[in-house]
């Protein structure tokens, strides 16, 4: 699938900026710690530049670090650009009631998402009514906050139709994600709209029958995420009940990777699918 496509996300920048401050402090032979003493910064100011976990504007920061790591001209005013970027709130930062992480960002700059899914339709192609659904599930049942989860997570879908290049998505989901919705009328509108969106030639949608046996990998469930840009490397996200995890070591991009193409080669193909799911719905 191409991954050229792509939108914009201050998430992705708040990532590139972290990546280049640790090159620049490396390429110089300098600790976290000798940067901070000749800062005078406390001991986690640093880690939280380098590791984008930070929150409150840091322009300032970065301009002492220029300053420190001898930083002038095109390159110092790019990098600061990058801060003043990076510090942008996206549209998914007004959620972080409904968003436990900063997914959303990594997907708006993403260009190819690749996706596995156990017990439920995958986040980005759900229509409202299941998402209703699994919210009442979920045990929120005050009308005005559901509708905030509903609205949110609708939003979040319009990067597979956003003008100027639409992110691209593969998913894979289990049968027993359909079988689990039991109303006929969600059942249906679900089915359709899944049937519907994965005619276009930015979407494809396998399920994995349970006619296939077990699971030829571990069966945890994942998003790995691809970015045009080469220096910005992949993504694999995991949602688990204790907290959500990012991976992107190279052997663990493998293994991810590996997973996605033996539970591809065992789900329908796109075409099976979508007259499984015209006969299901």
């Amino acid at each position: 699938m191409d991954t050229r496509a792509s939108g914009y996300s201050p998430t992705i920048r708040k990532r590139a900026l972290a990546r280049r401050l640790v090159e620049l402090r490396q390429g110089l032979h300098l600790t976290t710690t000798e940067v901070q003493r000749r800062l005078g910064w406390s001991p986690t100011k640093l880690n939280w530049l380098e590791k984008a976990k930070w929150i409150e504007p840091v322009t300032d920061q970065v301009v002492d670090l220029c300053e420190l790591y001898g930083l002038d001209g095109a390159d110092r005013e790019a990098l600061i650009a990058l801060a003043r970027e990076a510090r942008q709130r996206g549209w998914w930062s007004k959620y972080t009631d409904v968003f436990s992480s900063e997914l959303p960002g990594f997907e708006a700059g993403a260009s190819l998402i690749r996706t596995f899914e156990t017990a439920f339709i995958p986040g980005l192609l759900q229509v409202p009514a299941y998402i209703e659904l699994i919210t009442r599930a979920a045990g929120i049942t005050d009308p005005a906050e559901a509708a905030r989860h509903r609205d949110a997570r609708v939003q979040r879908q319009q990067i597979l139709t956003r003008s100027g290049g639409p992110c691209r998505l593969h998913a894979v989901i289990d049968e027993n994600a359909i079988a689990r919705i039991t109303d006929p009328a969600i059942r249906r509108d679900q089915l359709g709209h899944l049937v519907k969106i994965s005619k276009r030639r930015s979407v494809d949608v396998q399920i994995l029958p349970a006619a296939a046996g077990v699971y030829p990998v571990s069966s945890e469930v994942f998003i790995y995420l691809s970015y045009p840009d080469p220096a910005d490397r992949d993504i694999v996200y995991l949602e688990t009940a204790i907290d959500d995890r990012m991976l992107e070591e190279p052997d663990e991009l493998d293994r991810y990777r590996l997973k996605f193409d033996k539970l591809r080669a065992a789900a329908l193909s796109p075409d099976d699918t979508r007259t499984y799911l015209q006969q299901n719905g």
